[in-house]
């Protein structure tokens, strides 16, 4: 990796959208940062604070600045275009996408790029019907809710087989139970007898009323 200056990056940036030809010194990790842009619908937001890609809406990860001015150079060559500091709208098909990426997995994407003094904008969207992207992209849409958490409440405390702290509250999950011990976090398969004394709950208390039958570490 280059020394990380992000406002020098963010300069190359604005002037790689302006048409400039800029000599980049190489950088590894391009074609992963283009696959992070590409990959997935998302907003970016490149600055002089560096790049910011917010998927779904979920929080924002953070990368690399001196990633910025060789994707996006890879990006307009591949997309044959040029803002000229102007906002432009263009389409990239599944071999552009996957080219860019290095590998294959992706599919026909929508972008969306908007340059500005002090930020600059990319919206990428798969793209679901033939032609060019639209006039602005859709917002992105809400993550699916996360599955509720359940929790095996004992009628007696139980010693953790790995850390052997006793507790009566063990998170159920699929294939065991796990301790809740910050300090230790681990899996374990509880014993049958113990498993039908526990009652499930939500973890928001509510008890789990089943309409299946019940998981094996349930029995």
């Amino acid at each position: 990796m280059t020394e990380r200056d992000p406002a020098r990056e963010f300069t190359r940036v604005r002037e790689i959208l302006r048409g400039a030809t800029v000599e980049l010194p190489p950088v590894h990790g391009v074609a992963k940062m283009l696959a992070i842009f590409l990959r997935m619908e998302n907003d970016s937001e490149i600055s002089r604070r560096g790049i910011e890609v917010r998927f779904l809406a979920r929080e924002s990860f953070y990368y690399f600045p001196e990633l910025g001015p060789p994707a996006f150079q890879r990006l307009l060559a591949r997309a044959s275009i040029c803002p000229q500091g102007q906002a432009v709208s263009f389409r990239l098909e599944t071999a552009d996408v996957d080219a860019l990426m290095g590998h294959q997995g992706g599919g026909p994407r929508w972008v969306w790029i908007v340059p500005g003094d002090d930020v600059v904008f990319m919206w990428v969207r798969e793209a679901k019907s033939a032609g060019p992207a639209p006039s602005e992209p859709s917002p992105l849409p809400e993550p699916p809710p996360a599955p509720r958490k359940r929790f095996a409440h004992l009628p007696q405390p139980l010693a953790c087989p790995h850390c052997e702290r006793a507790a009566a509250v063990y998170r159920a999950a699929v294939d065991g139970w796990i301790c809740c011990s910050p300090r230790c976090g681990r899996s374990f398969t509880p014993p049958q007898r113990v498993r039908r004394t526990a009652e499930l709950r939500y973890d928001d208390g509510e008890v789990v009323r089943e309409q299946t039958p019940r998981s094996k570490i349930y029995r």
